[in-house]
């Protein structure tokens, strides 16, 4: 039986031990409250620093991106006018335009990431709605399509 596992096993746990990991005999264990209070108030204000990473800044772009291209593709459908005789195709298009560019500088992920969620929930309900819309409309016309022709009477 082949045991050479072993010493290289022991070699490591040696090496973990000494490689900067702390040891008990660093951690302070008679903290008093404020200390612990200072700790977690340090930590909480790394954490909140309203200063995107470019990480961050590169995927909220992204997904501005993918919203904006999403309602560039969906407005094709709206083939209708509104009340000034322009199509709403136009009209979704410039207020969408509108929207982003409002919120083009605005510097709090959080902010930034609101406006996504819920541009993004716009645009599913829109849809669901329009399909909705468009299946009741093609069950009409299935209906009436399938209804025996009765000539009206003079």
């Amino acid at each position: 039986m082949n045991r050479s596992w072993r010493p290289l096993a022991r070699k490591q746990s040696r090496s973990l031990c000494t490689s900067g990991f702390r040891h008990f005999s660093d951690i302070t264990w008679d903290a008093s409250d404020t200390d612990v209070s200072n700790l977690l108030d340090s930590q909480i204000k790394k954490g909140s620093g309203s200063e995107p990473t470019p990480h961050q800044l590169l995927t909220t772009r992204r997904e501005a991106l993918s919203l904006y291209r999403d309602i560039f593709r969906y407005s094709v459908l709206f083939v209708w006018k509104d009340e000034a005789g322009r199509p709403w195709r136009d009209v979704l298009r410039e207020g969408a335009r509108q929207e982003f560019e409002m919120a083009r500088y605005l510097k709090d992920p959080e902010q930034v990431n609101r406006l996504l969620l819920s541009g993004r929930d716009a645009v599913e309900k829109v849809l669901e709605k329009f399909e909705a819309k468009r299946q009741q409309i093609q069950q009409q016309e299935d209906a009436a399509a399938q209804a025996p022709f009765q000539p009206t009477s003079p």
